[in-house]
């Protein structure tokens, strides 16, 4: 049967009407039109469903693109023995070997365990709706294995996932993630990978959950996307960016696994894993959307599977050899720091959408917040414009101060310090001051030393910028005042999603969530010398909360009239 659906040859781009005369096919694997001459391999297929194989038992005919595609595969599971939940070496080739066992216990909220169930239970992770290329590379891993079984592989290492990851809790696209680390490690070892991206590769608040956590790490990659596109290509900049919007979690929250042929997304991932760093997919997206203009209008829908149909893997080998491929990682840096910077006025906006995010993040009600909103934007503003000035005129002082003799380096830490300081939000000094005030009208709990605010400060300032915003400052007030011990853990680590504490910013935000009294008792620093750690996780801090000591001496701290009270301090502060 011949087909003209389209006007070129997915491969040599030759035009088909051209070559009616001859023969054209479609390939049976991604179903694109094809001529005669770049057609003539056949490979064994084995997705179901697919409408253009007649009799599975056969070898199908396929494009140039798709044989290289699936020798790539083929090579891949022989080479490293890839079955469904088998432990290969492709793993330790990702990640290196994990001696660290791992805690195989579940417990998570019915409403993650439903979510998950829904997702993977119910057929939503099964081969056939991934893309043509990876349905036929998981199809080939899965077989002969039971289909509730898979499901229940996937299942058990998502519930292991949100175990240790509970402020994350599950989200969509996880389950396609699971799926593909399946077919390369056993359940365990499907875990660990997951476990090594969240820590070590995967922005930090890039996932949004019903815990409160926002996307704001999403958004800023989006930003960042959207201001290296407009520098390189001004002509389609409102089709890409469009584009971006509507598709941008398909391809980033999922980490072009529904975008890229199988053999593309693995070297794209290899080079992630190498370079232990997320810039190889945001790169790997640039390279995808600007091949993409040339092929397609933007503006059509349900294109995000034909785009990953152009990319060959040799066109991504080819882009990692360039470790600075249309950017540097200075350059991400700056933009990312500008996204916070702007957004940070955000926090300080009467938005309803605003209001509910910091309502879940904190245990302040929306009557609170404004109160406390209110007053802050008053205090911030000023505080914003003597810091700005002051920062801005060292900033200038230091530049030229060492034009002559500074390296790249310091000039580029410089700049990035300067655009971290346009963030809007209050001083170290007024925070301190504002603390100090506060604590005199709060007098359950006595003043900390002003070593101590500054630690609590710097352990609130989250990307290090020497100011907190609304948000940041919102979480402390909530940590200090609100809720049980774990409640306060889950407040931090929810605005925090994705930290990792080292032992010294433990021990600070302990002791703004135990009380001084309890702090000057004897048994606390054995309390201490029994939880001590290089770094704690939110699971290490849920441990930490079935201590003895915590358990004895749990409290809850008295709401009345916290707000009340914080917009007193501010205003005597602004007074003074």
């Amino acid at each position: 049967m011949i087909f003209f659906h389209k006007s070129k040859c997915c491969v040599c781009t030759k035009n088909l009407q051209a070559l009616k005369l001859r023969k054209t096919y479609r390939c049976k694997m991604c179903h694109q039109d094809v001529c005669n001459h770049c057609s003539e391999n056949r490979i064994q297929l084995y997705a179901k469903p697919n409408d253009f194989v007649k009799d599975f038992k056969l070898p199908q005919r396929v494009c140039d693109n798709c044989f290289q595609d699936y020798s790539y595969q083929q090579q891949l599971i022989q080479e490293f023995g890839l079955k469904w939940n088998t432990r290969s070496l492709l793993q330790s080739k990702w990640i290196g070997k994990q001696d660290k066992k791992i805690k195989m216990e579940i417990s998570i909220s019915e409403n993650d365990k439903e979510m998950i169930a829904k997702d993977v239970l119910t057929g939503r992770s099964d081969a056939f709706l991934f893309n043509y290329s990876l349905r036929e590379f998981i199809t080939q891993c899965q077989e002969g294995y039971d289909q509730t079984y898979i499901r229940e592989s996937i299942n058990k290492v998502l519930q292991l996932f949100v175990t240790h990851y509970p402020i994350i809790g599950y989200c969509q696209g996880m389950n396609y993630i699971a799926t593909i680390f399946l077919c390369i490690s056993d359940e365990e070892g499907a875990f660990q990978i997951m476990n090594h991206i969240f820590q070590s590769i995967i922005p930090s608040r890039f996932y949004s959950n019903s815990q409160g956590a926002t996307l704001i790490g999403y958004q800023a990659e989006i930003y960042f996307l959207k201001t290296i596109l407009k520098s390189l290509n001004q002509q389609k900049i409102e089709q890409l960016s469009n584009f971006l919007d509507i598709s941008g979690p398909q391809m980033l929250l999922t980490l072009m696994l529904q975008v890229l042929n199988t053999s593309s997304l693995f070297i794209t991932w290899e080079e992630m894993f190498k370079r232990q760093s997320y810039i190889p997919i945001d790169q790997a997206i640039i390279l995808t959307l600007f091949q993409a203009t040339k092929c397609y209008d933007l503006n059509q829908q349900g294109l995000i599977e034909e785009i990953g149909k152009i990319i060959k893997y040799q066109d991504l080998t080819q882009l990692f050899t360039k470790e600075d491929a249309y950017f540097t990682q200075f350059e991400r840096q700056v933009q990312i720091e500008q996204y916070y910077s702007q957004t940070s006025r955000s926090w300080v906006n009467d938005d309803k959408l605003i209001l509910f995010r910091l309502k879940k993040i904190t245990n302040f009600d929306t009557e609170e917040i404004l109160q406390i909103q209110k007053e802050f934007k008053k205090y911030c503003i000023e505080s914003q414009n003597l810091s700005n000035n002051k920062q801005e005129q060292n900033s200038i002082k230091q530049i030229n101060k060492f034009q002559d003799n500074i390296d790249d380096i310091d000039m580029e830490n410089l700049q990035i310090k300067q655009v971290k300081s346009q963030k809007y939000g209050i001083t170290k000094e007024a925070f301190i001051n504002l603390m100090e005030q506060f604590h005199q009208h709060y007098t359950k709990y006595q003043i900390l030393d002003r070593h101590k605010y500054e630690l609590v400060f710097c352990l609130f300032d989250e990307n290090k910028s020497e100011l907190l915003d609304f948000r940041e400052f919102l979480t402390c007030l909530s940590v200090l005042l609100r809720g049980s011990f774990q409640q306060k853990i889950k407040m931090f680590f929810t605005a925090h999603t994705g930290s990792n504490l080292k032992a010294q910013e433990f021990q600070t935000l302990l002791s703004i969530i135990i009380p001084l009294d309890l702090q000057q008792k004897e048994d606390y620093q054995q309390f201490l010398d029994r939880i001590q750690m290089p770094q704690y996780t939110y699971q290490d801090m849920l441990l930490v909360s079935q201590d003895p000591f915590v358990l004895e001496n749990e409290y809850q701290r008295d709401r009345s009239q916290t707000s009340i009270m914080i917009a007193q301090s501010l205003n005597q502060i602004k007074n003074n």
